[in-house]
Protein backbone atom coordinates (compact mmCIF):
# COMPACT_ATOMS: atom_id res chain seq x y z
CA UNK A 1 0.00 0.00 0.00
CA UNK A 2 1.26 3.84 -0.12
CA UNK A 3 1.28 3.75 3.87
CA UNK A 4 4.81 4.82 4.51
CA UNK A 5 5.11 5.95 0.91
CA UNK A 6 6.35 9.90 1.74
CA UNK A 7 9.08 7.96 3.67
CA UNK A 8 10.86 6.48 0.52
CA UNK A 9 10.15 9.87 -0.76
CA UNK A 10 11.69 11.91 2.19
CA UNK A 11 14.92 9.20 2.19
CA UNK A 12 15.45 9.44 -1.76
CA UNK A 13 15.47 13.31 -1.25
CA UNK A 14 17.99 13.18 1.51
CA UNK A 15 20.04 11.16 -0.04
CA UNK A 16 19.50 13.01 -3.61
CA UNK A 17 19.45 16.86 -3.38
CA UNK A 18 22.88 17.35 -2.23
CA UNK A 19 24.25 15.58 -4.90
CA UNK A 20 21.79 16.48 -7.44
CA UNK A 21 22.27 19.99 -9.06
CA UNK A 22 19.85 22.24 -9.40
CA UNK A 23 18.51 21.68 -13.34
CA UNK A 24 16.27 23.58 -15.90
CA UNK A 25 18.13 22.69 -18.86
CA UNK A 26 19.86 19.30 -20.16
CA UNK A 27 23.04 18.73 -18.66
CA UNK A 28 26.04 19.67 -21.48
CA UNK A 29 26.39 18.01 -24.63
CA UNK A 30 22.70 16.24 -23.74
CA UNK A 31 20.38 19.10 -24.92
CA UNK A 32 17.10 18.41 -26.66
CA UNK A 33 18.70 18.78 -30.08
CA UNK A 34 20.75 16.04 -28.91
CA UNK A 35 20.33 12.10 -31.43
CA UNK A 36 17.39 10.27 -30.75
CA UNK A 37 18.30 7.74 -27.84
CA UNK A 38 17.79 3.96 -28.18
CA UNK A 39 15.41 3.51 -25.39
CA UNK A 40 13.94 0.06 -24.03
CA UNK A 41 11.57 -0.41 -21.23
CA UNK A 42 14.85 -1.29 -18.59
CA UNK A 43 16.07 2.44 -19.50
CA UNK A 44 12.69 3.66 -18.59
CA UNK A 45 11.86 1.80 -15.61
CA UNK A 46 12.97 3.14 -12.30
CA UNK A 47 13.43 6.56 -10.22
CA UNK A 48 14.62 9.90 -11.60
CA UNK A 49 14.69 12.78 -9.13
CA UNK A 50 16.43 16.40 -8.81
CA UNK A 51 15.77 20.21 -7.55
CA UNK A 52 14.12 22.32 -10.15
CA UNK A 53 12.03 25.97 -10.44
CA UNK A 54 8.37 25.73 -10.91
CA UNK A 55 5.97 29.25 -11.92
CA UNK A 56 2.85 28.84 -10.43
CA UNK A 57 -0.04 31.11 -9.50
CA UNK A 58 2.13 31.89 -6.01
CA UNK A 59 4.98 32.98 -8.06
CA UNK A 60 8.79 31.07 -8.45
CA UNK A 61 8.67 27.67 -6.08
CA UNK A 62 11.76 25.71 -5.69
CA UNK A 63 10.94 21.55 -5.35
CA UNK A 64 12.70 18.47 -4.74
CA UNK A 65 10.85 15.98 -7.27
CA UNK A 66 10.76 12.28 -7.75
CA UNK A 67 9.63 10.58 -10.57
CA UNK A 68 8.75 7.01 -10.66
CA UNK A 69 8.46 4.79 -13.18
CA UNK A 70 7.79 1.16 -14.95
CA UNK A 71 7.80 0.73 -18.64
CA UNK A 72 6.50 -2.28 -20.80
CA UNK A 73 7.93 -3.65 -24.15
CA UNK A 74 4.81 -1.23 -25.99
CA UNK A 75 6.27 1.79 -24.32
CA UNK A 76 3.29 2.41 -22.00
CA UNK A 77 4.35 4.06 -19.11
CA UNK A 78 2.62 3.89 -15.25
CA UNK A 79 4.14 6.18 -12.90
CA UNK A 80 3.85 8.27 -9.25
CA UNK A 81 4.96 11.93 -9.58
CA UNK A 82 6.40 13.60 -5.63
CA UNK A 83 7.94 16.54 -5.02
CA UNK A 84 8.44 18.74 -1.89
CA UNK A 85 8.67 22.54 -1.67
CA UNK A 86 12.71 23.26 -0.79
CA UNK A 87 12.69 26.58 -0.69
CA UNK A 88 11.74 29.17 2.29
CA UNK A 89 8.62 28.65 4.17
CA UNK A 90 6.23 31.09 1.97
CA UNK A 91 7.70 29.04 -1.06
CA UNK A 92 4.54 26.39 -1.54
CA UNK A 93 2.99 25.08 -4.19
CA UNK A 94 -1.02 24.45 -5.07
CA UNK A 95 -2.83 20.69 -5.23
CA UNK A 96 -5.72 21.32 -7.52
CA UNK A 97 -7.32 17.90 -6.15
CA UNK A 98 -7.38 19.11 -2.47
CA UNK A 99 -9.08 22.50 -3.28
CA UNK A 100 -8.37 25.29 -5.59
CA UNK A 101 -6.65 27.86 -2.53
CA UNK A 102 -5.21 24.74 -0.82
CA UNK A 103 -1.54 25.45 -0.88
CA UNK A 104 0.69 22.67 0.42
CA UNK A 105 4.46 21.74 0.91
CA UNK A 106 4.56 18.13 -0.83
CA UNK A 107 1.77 16.76 -2.63
CA UNK A 108 2.20 13.36 -5.15
CA UNK A 109 0.32 12.65 -8.15
CA UNK A 110 -0.14 9.29 -10.49
CA UNK A 111 0.78 9.74 -14.16
CA UNK A 112 0.41 7.32 -17.33
CA UNK A 113 2.18 7.75 -20.75
CA UNK A 114 3.56 6.97 -23.51
CA UNK A 115 7.49 6.36 -24.69
CA UNK A 116 8.28 6.02 -28.14
CA UNK A 117 11.54 3.41 -27.38
CA UNK A 118 12.86 4.27 -31.38
CA UNK A 119 13.67 8.12 -29.80
CA UNK A 120 13.53 8.00 -26.12
CA UNK A 121 10.95 10.52 -26.23
CA UNK A 122 7.50 10.24 -24.12
CA UNK A 123 4.78 12.18 -22.88
CA UNK A 124 3.14 11.67 -19.40
CA UNK A 125 -0.58 12.99 -18.17
CA UNK A 126 -1.37 13.05 -14.47
CA UNK A 127 -4.49 11.11 -13.53
CA UNK A 128 -6.82 13.41 -11.64
CA UNK A 129 -5.48 16.58 -12.77
CA UNK A 130 -4.66 18.27 -16.14
CA UNK A 131 -0.71 18.10 -16.13
CA UNK A 132 1.02 16.91 -19.10
CA UNK A 133 4.77 16.05 -19.60
CA UNK A 134 6.77 15.77 -22.83
CA UNK A 135 10.36 15.24 -22.84
CA UNK A 136 13.41 13.30 -23.52
CA UNK A 137 15.44 10.33 -22.45
CA UNK A 138 18.86 11.79 -22.62
CA UNK A 139 22.16 9.83 -23.41
CA UNK A 140 23.04 9.58 -19.83
CA UNK A 141 20.49 8.23 -18.68
CA UNK A 142 18.34 11.12 -17.39
CA UNK A 143 15.31 12.52 -18.04
CA UNK A 144 14.57 16.17 -19.38
CA UNK A 145 11.01 17.31 -19.04
CA UNK A 146 8.37 20.37 -19.85
CA UNK A 147 5.60 20.48 -17.97
CA UNK A 148 1.97 22.37 -17.81
CA UNK A 149 -0.72 22.42 -16.43
CA UNK A 150 -4.14 24.63 -17.39
CA UNK A 151 -7.12 25.64 -15.90
CA UNK A 152 -9.65 24.78 -14.27
CA UNK A 153 -6.46 23.00 -12.31
CA UNK A 154 -4.12 25.71 -11.45
CA UNK A 155 -1.69 27.01 -13.82
CA UNK A 156 1.75 25.34 -13.73
CA UNK A 157 4.88 25.34 -15.65
CA UNK A 158 8.40 24.24 -15.73
CA UNK A 159 11.30 22.74 -17.28
CA UNK A 160 13.86 20.63 -15.37
CA UNK A 161 16.08 17.39 -15.75
CA UNK A 162 16.19 14.81 -13.68
CA UNK A 163 19.12 12.24 -12.89
CA UNK A 164 18.20 8.57 -12.48
CA UNK A 165 19.29 7.93 -9.03
CA UNK A 166 17.94 3.99 -8.91
CA UNK A 167 16.65 1.32 -11.78
CA UNK A 168 15.02 -1.03 -9.01
CA UNK A 169 11.33 0.01 -8.36
CA UNK A 170 10.80 1.13 -4.59
CA UNK A 171 7.27 -0.40 -5.50
CA UNK A 172 5.35 -2.60 -6.18
CA UNK A 173 4.65 -1.90 -10.22
CA UNK A 174 0.89 -2.74 -10.18
CA UNK A 175 0.54 -0.21 -7.98
CA UNK A 176 1.57 2.26 -10.01
CA UNK A 177 -0.66 0.91 -12.53
CA UNK A 178 -3.41 0.55 -10.34
CA UNK A 179 -6.13 3.41 -10.64
CA UNK A 180 -6.45 6.26 -7.77
CA UNK A 181 -8.57 5.56 -5.08
CA UNK A 182 -11.17 7.78 -5.24
CA UNK A 183 -11.52 10.24 -2.62
CA UNK A 184 -14.17 9.82 -0.02
CA UNK A 185 -16.47 12.58 0.52
CA UNK A 186 -18.45 12.76 3.93
CA UNK A 187 -21.11 14.73 4.05
CA UNK A 188 -22.40 15.51 7.77
CA UNK A 189 -25.96 16.71 6.95
CA UNK A 190 -28.27 18.47 9.00
CA UNK A 191 -31.83 19.83 8.80
CA UNK A 192 -34.61 21.49 10.25
CA UNK A 193 -37.31 19.71 12.04
CA UNK A 194 -39.98 20.00 9.60
CA UNK A 195 -42.55 18.15 11.69
CA UNK A 196 -45.68 19.43 12.96
CA UNK A 197 -48.09 21.74 11.28
CA UNK A 198 -47.46 24.78 9.35
CA UNK A 199 -49.88 28.16 8.36
CA UNK A 200 -49.78 30.63 5.78
CA UNK A 201 -51.72 33.67 5.98
CA UNK A 202 -54.81 34.41 2.90
CA UNK A 203 -53.22 34.46 -0.03
CA UNK A 204 -54.36 35.13 -4.14
CA UNK A 205 -53.65 31.64 -6.38
CA UNK A 206 -53.55 32.10 -9.97
CA UNK A 207 -55.21 29.89 -12.48
CA UNK A 208 -54.80 29.84 -16.03
CA UNK A 209 -57.76 28.03 -18.13
CA UNK A 210 -57.10 26.72 -21.33
CA UNK A 211 -60.46 24.50 -21.48
CA UNK A 212 -62.16 26.84 -23.85
CA UNK A 213 -59.31 27.03 -26.12
CA UNK A 214 -58.03 30.69 -24.82
CA UNK A 215 -55.80 31.17 -21.86
CA UNK A 216 -58.18 33.09 -19.38
CA UNK A 217 -56.56 34.14 -16.37
CA UNK A 218 -58.41 33.62 -12.75
CA UNK A 219 -57.44 34.80 -9.53
CA UNK A 220 -58.79 32.85 -6.33
CA UNK A 221 -58.22 35.13 -3.66
CA UNK A 222 -59.01 34.36 0.29
CA UNK A 223 -57.14 30.96 0.04
CA UNK A 224 -55.30 29.49 2.97
CA UNK A 225 -53.36 26.38 3.92
CA UNK A 226 -51.98 24.14 6.16
CA UNK A 227 -49.15 21.76 5.71
CA UNK A 228 -48.54 18.59 8.19
CA UNK A 229 -45.16 16.80 7.86
CA UNK A 230 -46.49 13.73 9.68
CA UNK A 231 -43.15 11.90 9.06
CA UNK A 232 -39.33 12.90 8.65
CA UNK A 233 -36.22 10.78 8.81
CA UNK A 234 -33.15 11.58 10.29
CA UNK A 235 -30.77 14.24 9.75
CA UNK A 236 -28.69 12.18 7.45
CA UNK A 237 -31.39 11.53 5.33
CA UNK A 238 -33.52 14.81 5.22
CA UNK A 239 -36.90 13.21 3.45
CA UNK A 240 -40.05 14.04 4.52
CA UNK A 241 -43.81 13.27 3.50
CA UNK A 242 -47.25 15.17 5.00
CA UNK A 243 -50.52 16.27 3.27
CA UNK A 244 -51.42 19.76 1.93
CA UNK A 245 -54.70 20.82 3.10
CA UNK A 246 -56.53 24.13 1.40
CA UNK A 247 -59.07 25.95 1.12
CA UNK A 248 -61.14 29.64 0.71
CA UNK A 249 -64.87 28.60 2.14
CA UNK A 250 -65.97 27.72 -1.46
CA UNK A 251 -63.38 24.72 -2.52
CA UNK A 252 -60.67 22.92 -1.26
CA UNK A 253 -59.28 19.91 0.10
CA UNK A 254 -56.62 17.77 1.41
CA UNK A 255 -53.32 16.51 -0.81
CA UNK A 256 -50.72 14.13 -0.05
CA UNK A 257 -47.28 14.83 -0.45
CA UNK A 258 -43.39 13.80 -0.15
CA UNK A 259 -39.88 15.91 -0.21
CA UNK A 260 -36.56 16.54 0.77
CA UNK A 261 -34.51 19.12 2.12
CA UNK A 262 -31.49 19.76 -0.02
CA UNK A 263 -27.68 19.37 0.85
CA UNK A 264 -27.53 23.27 1.51
CA UNK A 265 -29.94 22.51 4.97
CA UNK A 266 -32.15 25.24 2.99
CA UNK A 267 -33.89 24.57 0.09
CA UNK A 268 -35.88 22.01 -0.44
CA UNK A 269 -38.27 19.98 -3.17
CA UNK A 270 -41.81 18.45 -2.48
CA UNK A 271 -44.20 16.93 -5.36
CA UNK A 272 -48.17 16.16 -4.73
CA UNK A 273 -49.16 12.70 -4.81
CA UNK A 274 -51.54 13.09 -8.49
CA UNK A 275 -54.75 11.95 -6.44
CA UNK A 276 -56.22 15.58 -5.93
CA UNK A 277 -59.65 17.24 -4.77
CA UNK A 278 -62.10 18.10 -7.99
CA UNK A 279 -61.19 21.43 -8.41
CA UNK A 280 -57.04 21.04 -7.12
CA UNK A 281 -54.08 20.32 -9.14
CA UNK A 282 -51.00 17.94 -8.60
CA UNK A 283 -48.00 20.52 -8.06
CA UNK A 284 -44.03 20.70 -7.42
CA UNK A 285 -42.82 22.71 -4.23
CA UNK A 286 -39.85 24.61 -4.51
CA UNK A 287 -38.74 26.92 -1.12
CA UNK A 288 -36.44 27.23 1.28
CA UNK A 289 -37.00 26.68 5.48
CA UNK A 290 -34.85 29.17 7.05
CA UNK A 291 -34.95 30.61 10.81
CA UNK A 292 -36.09 33.91 11.59
CA UNK A 293 -33.99 34.95 14.51
CA UNK A 294 -36.38 38.82 14.51
CA UNK A 295 -39.71 36.89 15.57
CA UNK A 296 -37.57 33.63 16.91
CA UNK A 297 -39.67 31.23 14.30
CA UNK A 298 -38.86 29.06 11.58
CA UNK A 299 -40.33 30.52 7.82
CA UNK A 300 -40.86 28.27 4.85
CA UNK A 301 -41.05 30.02 1.77
CA UNK A 302 -43.44 28.13 -0.70
CA UNK A 303 -43.23 28.63 -4.19
CA UNK A 304 -46.42 26.22 -5.68
CA UNK A 305 -46.40 25.03 -9.42
CA UNK A 306 -49.54 22.72 -10.25
CA UNK A 307 -51.46 21.30 -13.18
CA UNK A 308 -55.41 20.21 -12.75
CA UNK A 309 -56.76 16.58 -13.02
CA UNK A 310 -57.77 17.05 -16.82
CA UNK A 311 -54.61 19.04 -17.88
CA UNK A 312 -56.18 22.15 -19.19
CA UNK A 313 -55.76 24.34 -16.30
CA UNK A 314 -52.50 25.60 -14.40
CA UNK A 315 -52.00 27.21 -10.56
CA UNK A 316 -49.11 29.13 -9.24
CA UNK A 317 -48.59 30.84 -5.97
CA UNK A 318 -45.92 31.84 -3.25
CA UNK A 319 -46.94 32.42 0.00
CA UNK A 320 -44.67 32.08 3.63
CA UNK A 321 -45.68 29.36 6.36
CA UNK A 322 -44.98 29.59 9.75
CA UNK A 323 -44.24 26.34 12.23
CA UNK A 324 -47.14 26.16 15.16
CA UNK A 325 -44.25 25.21 17.64
CA UNK A 326 -41.62 27.25 17.87
CA UNK A 327 -38.02 25.69 17.58
CA UNK A 328 -34.34 27.51 18.09
CA UNK A 329 -32.36 26.98 14.62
Amino acid sequence: GWNGRWNWLHMLFAIVAPIVAFSSAPPAGSSESAPPVQASAAALTGVWAGRHAVVNVNGLVTVDKTITLTCDNNGALHGLVGWLSSGDDDQFGNADDLGADTIVREHEEKVLGMADLATGELVLVERQETGQYTGQLLPDGSLHLKFAQSPPSNPVASVFTLQKTASALPVDPAELIANPEPTLVVVNRTCPDLSGSWVSPEYVAHKLDTASGKGVHIEMPGLSMTLTITMQTDASDCSFHGEHTWGNGASGGTEYLVGVVHDDGESYTMAEIPEHPEDGSTGTITGTVVFDGGKEEWVMHWHYVGISRTGSNGVVFDTDLTQLKSLGP
